[in-house]
């Protein structure tokens, strides 16, 4: 019998494109776990963001204004641990006190937010 030529694709073709598949595959895989991990971190900042501005407008609100203040909150399913630090900036006025507002997740050693909100001494609503 003689072989006729049909067409057909060959075990190393066969091989070869299953190898292209499996890297590209592996890459794409690769790409989505970066892209997830990215949203978690961009979801944790936005959050504690958000937590640090509450505190700020709470602070400016208070009638005491603590020169330290810090607590534990909880927003979107996860604990959040947040620390005011009261400093002094000299102004035109007088002096204005500066609050540092740093926000923590759980368990981590680096905060997801900072800010600085000034108040001026004497700020009544």
């Amino acid at each position: 019998m003689k072989y006729s030529g049909n067409g057909g694709f060959t075990l190393l073709e066969v091989l070869i494109a299953l190898a292209l598949l499996a890297i590209l595959m592996a890459g794409l895989i690769k790409i989505t776990a970066d892209n997830t991990k990215n949203l978690w971190y961009l979801e944790n900042k936005t959050i504690a963001a958000t937590i640090a501005a509450n505190h700020a407008v709470q602070l400016r609100l208070a009638t005491e204004k603590p020169e330290n203040q810090d607590g534990w909150e909880e927003m979107a399913g996860r604990r959040w641990y947040w620390q005011a630090k009261r400093g002094v900036t000299p102004g035109l006025d007088g002096a204005i006190w500066d609050y540092r507002i740093e926000v923590f997740l759980e368990g981590d050693k680096s905060p997801y937010a900072g800010l600085l909100s000034y108040i001026p001494v004497g700020h009544e609503q």
